[in-house]
């Protein structure tokens, strides 16, 4: 059966292909290695939901343990055990599992799982956060994995979305995020060939080639203003027949008050980081007292919880 026939079976059936997923995706002729990738921090008492309903139907799960920058905990990384619990599940399901550490910046990493996602060689890495998981209502691999197929076949695409259900904020305070409540919306979560891509503009959710610098991206968008700029990677495609939900109701009252508190400081950074940037492509001069942008940057500081404003530190 060739790759058109099996299109043509899948949509006049609507059985999907393959009739039983478990491990490697394949097509004719083609095989795809998937994994799903994340991180957390003291996260025993929901990663193991995030993570249940996608085991068995992919190859590989690489997790990150370690406290953010800004994120008021007493040590680096976890003391829960939560990673040793996403391998021992792992192994339960012949999944492979990664697992490694860092503290610091959010890009950094989250970067780190697409680097270690390339080096196993791994075609779709789809990102999966501790307080989501799957919606029991919608968990059709059958309709999941060929959708992803076929436009990654059909389309120069390197990102994917998935859609996402945004509840009230009872079940998930916002943290700074501007969301409406009960509604589905589409998220980019889903990597083609993540090895070759990164984290950019000191954004969580902006990509690009790795070959491409911040710079190179900030001029071509001051040449091109209110145009999409060709070298970051748009989800333009919504994946169905995996839904996701999530909630923070797991977190205890004292860990959403800590990562309250870390939203807001780690927004100040990725705005303090995206003036640095565009300062620097522009050319501006530095601030008084320094000699590059690269020396401000690096000059160790905090910022005020309310303003914004960056405060230097001996």
């Amino acid at each position: 059966m060739d790759f058109k026939e099996l299109v043509e079976q899948n949509q006049a059936k609507s059985k999907g292909y393959p009739s039983k997923v478990e491990h490697r995706v394949t097509i004719p002729h083609k095989e795809y290695k998937t994994a799903i990738v994340g991180i957390g921090y003291e996260s025993l008492r929901e990663a193991p939901r995030s993570v249940k309903g996608w085991l068995g139907h992919v190859d590989m799960c690489i997790m990150g343990d370690g406290k953010f920058d800004y994120f008021p905990g007493e040590h680096d990384y976890s003391e829960d055990g939560w990673l040793d619990v996403i391998e021992k599940m792992c192994k339960e399901t012949n999944t492979e599992f990664i697992g490694y550490q860092y503290a610091g910046d959010q890009q950094t990493k989250r970067q780190m799982y697409l680097d270690i996602a390339g080096k196993a060689k791994v075609d779709f890495a789809i990102t999966v956060d501790t307080e989501e998981y799957i919606d029991p209502s919608w968990s059709n691999f059958e309709r999941f994995w060929p959708q992803l197929i076929m436009l990654s076949e059909f389309t120069k695409d390197r990102m994917f979305a998935q859609w996402q259900y945004i509840p009230d904020e009872t079940l998930w305070s916002r943290q700074g995020n501007a969301f409406p409540s009960n509604k589905w919306l589409h998220s980019a979560r889903i990597h083609k060939d993540p090895g070759t891509m990164r984290y950019c503009m000191n954004s969580h959710y902006i990509w690009c080639p790795k070959n491409i610098t911040d710079e190179a991206l900030i001029k071509w968008q001051m040449k091109n203003r209110d145009q999409t700029n060709p070298y970051q990677f748009i989800a333009k495609n919504v994946i169905d027949g995996v839904r996701i939900r999530m909630d923070r109701t797991l977190r205890t009252p004292e860990y959403n008050a800590k990562q309250e508190e870390w939203a807001h400081m780690n927004q100040h950074s990725e705005n303090s980081k995206t003036f640095y940037a565009i300062s620097k492509a522009r050319g501006n001069p530095p601030p008084p007292g320094f000699d590059s942008w690269d020396a401000w940057q690096k000059k160790k500081h905090t910022f005020d919880r309310k303003t914004g404003q960056r405060i230097e530190l001996e």
